[in-house]
């Protein structure tokens, strides 16, 4: 056929080779320049959303044991404490002591990367103790941060365990017991608590910007 002829290559404005236009190196270059720039500023967001989120985990996995811990306590009608053992924290059901997981022991395994802190090294533990405890109020809050257990007695209140004849006990009738744990992200210093307060209140908070916020 003449190409005069042909309805689909004929006529004003007809352009050959227009079908097998492609991109120019610079319009690819633009391109992937542009995604560079955007890769490399979303990066830096992510990974602080990533840390965020294990921080946050650890304080919500935390507090579950402490749940946990809680329940059996009432459940057995019984005491029972819980430890930060490493980068575990555990229901001391076998009355171990602290110084191993049990296979009978709820646990939780907590990222490396954040780790307990004692409450001397904590921001504004003030704030904080303003907070969850009532106005006033000069109760000595024990450190969970540091080795020392937080424990439930069979009223599933905190306690402070006391020797008594024929052994040892831990009741409410011991007096008010509050605590509190801090938590640390090595990657971004970020901050996390949980405190329990006497009324047996288990509550996560946040630090920023010179306060802490609860959650």
């Amino acid at each position: 056929m003449n190409p005069a002829q042909n309805p689909h290559t004929a006529g004003p404005g007809y352009e050959p080779n227009r079908h097998c236009r492609g991109f120019s190196l610079v319009e690819l270059l633009t391109v992937g320049a542009i995604l560079v720039i955007i890769m490399a500023s979303a990066v830096p967001t992510i990974l602080s959303m990533v840390h965020a989120s294990r921080l946050r985990g650890v304080g919500s996995d935390f507090s579950g044991i402490l749940q946990t811990g809680r329940i059996r306590a009432v459940q057995d009608d019984t005491f029972y404490s819980v430890y930060i053992l490493a980068n575990q924290a555990y229901v001391d059901i076998t009355a171990n002591g602290g110084t191993a997981v049990a296979g009978s022991d709820p646990a939780i395994y907590m990222v490396p990367e954040v780790t307990s802190v004692a409450a001397a090294n904590a921001p504004a533990t003030a704030n904080l103790y303003g907070q969850f405890l009532p106005a006033g109020s000069t109760l000595a809050v024990g450190d969970g941060s540091t080795g020392n257990p937080i424990t439930f007695g069979p009223r599933g209140l905190p306690c402070t365990k006391q020797t008594a004849p024929g052994g040892t006990v831990c009741e409410s009738a011991g007096g008010a017991t509050a605590f509190w744990v801090f938590f640390q992200d090595a990657s971004t210093s970020a901050w996390e608590a949980v405190t329990v307060s006497p009324a047996g209140r288990i509550r996560k908070w946040y630090y920023g910007g010179g306060a802490w916020n609860g959650m």
